[in-house]
């Protein structure tokens, strides 16, 4: 019976132990970064006590063969603005979303467009009909898979500490005023 006992004991044990070794400790899970929830409507996926750190991305331009990269850096802010040019919301959007990239360029702020599940040449043109000035980029597996693969268009706005302070999904005409407000408040910090 005690061996009995005894192999029962040493089995509780391993399998115990097995559990507690699957587990982190406290101070990793709190060091590691929440994932963001997934978006599904217009809305700002906004989560307060949650740091995340800007993901840093780089791709192909739209209008050369030269790849454009970005590493958040302290003292720079972004915003980076997902679109296509086969998005009809994006489409309508342009004249705001041009004009708010314009603006917050003009004060220092590093804006770069990102074509989304676009052809270059449909990027380019589309670009070239909406006379973007605005460093553009196509995206790629890295992109999509680091901001979530984005409903577009999509508006991700980077602070001075690198870390991700704000996104708007799905925006709408009703949003631009409100995305650009945060935008200034940001990038003001």
């Amino acid at each position: 019976m005690s061996r009995f006992l005894f192999a029962l004991t040493l089995a509780f044990l391993a399998a115990a132990r097995v559990t507690l070794a699957s587990e982190k400790p406290a101070a990793e899970q709190a060091a590691k970064p929440a994932e963001a929830p997934a978006a599904t409507g217009p809305q700002r996926a906004y989560n307060p006590g949650k740091v995340l750190d800007f993901p840093k991305f780089s791709g192909e331009s739209i209008t050369s063969d030269e790849t454009l990269a970005f590493k958040p850096t302290r003292g720079n802010s972004v915003v980076v603005i997902f679109i296509a040019s086969w998005c009809e919301p994006c489409q309508v959007l342009m004249p705001e979303l041009k004009q708010l990239a314009r603006k917050h360029n003009r004060q220092g702020n590093q804006v770069f467009f990102v074509f989304s599940h676009d052809t270059k040449q449909d990027a380019a043109a589309f670009a070239k009909e909406h006379q973007l000035t605005i460093p553009s980029l196509m995206a790629n597996v890295e992109i999509l898979t680091n901001f979530k693969n984005p409903e577009l268009p999509s508006v991700y706005v980077g602070d001075k500490w690198g870390y991700l302070a704000d996104r708007f999904i799905k925006i709408q005409k009703a949003d631009v005023d409100a995305l650009d407000s945060v935008i200034a408040k940001i990038t003001a910090l």
